[in-house]
């Protein structure tokens, strides 16, 4: 069965619409630089205040993550006008469509997704080593 493009299109469009409805405009929201200074400290503790880092940090990271879903969004939708979408950019092979059903804005398949996950794995374990070893 062959992989009906409009139906992705609509898709990919569809839930990058829906990220943006959910964030308001991710291309002009910016991070917050929380400054334990900056706060009222009269009537909050300082348990309030690591909850409200805590919060704060937390929206950073979903709005982080939205923002580069947004990004593979709008990679796939370009690749549909290049006429390359469905195909692995790591080999050119097509992508199953399981895997494109799943995740329509897959731009490789399985096999090449874990590799490049074990890959970011161990350079993040690199840098982590680093910091450790840098800053203890």
């Amino acid at each position: 069965m062959a992989i009906n493009i409009d139906e992705m299109k609509k898709r990919l469009i569809q839930r990058k619409k829906e990220i943006l409805g959910s964030e308001g405009n991710l291309s002009e929201a910016k991070p917050k630089v929380v400054n334990p200074d900056d706060r009222d400290n009269g009537t909050q503790d300082k348990e309030d205040d690591a909850v409200d880092v805590t919060e704060e940090q937390q929206e950073q990271a979903i709005l982080a993550d939205d923002q580069a879903l947004v990004t593979e969004i709008d990679a796939a939708l370009q690749r549909i006008k290049d006429g390359t979408y469905g195909k692995c950019l790591a080999d050119g092979k097509p992508i199953p469509e399981k895997r494109l059903q799943a995740i329509p804005w897959a731009a490789y398949c399985i096999q090449h997704e874990e590799q490049l996950e074990r890959q970011n794995a161990a350079e993040e374990d690199v840098l982590s080593h680093d910091c450790d070893t840098h800053y203890a």
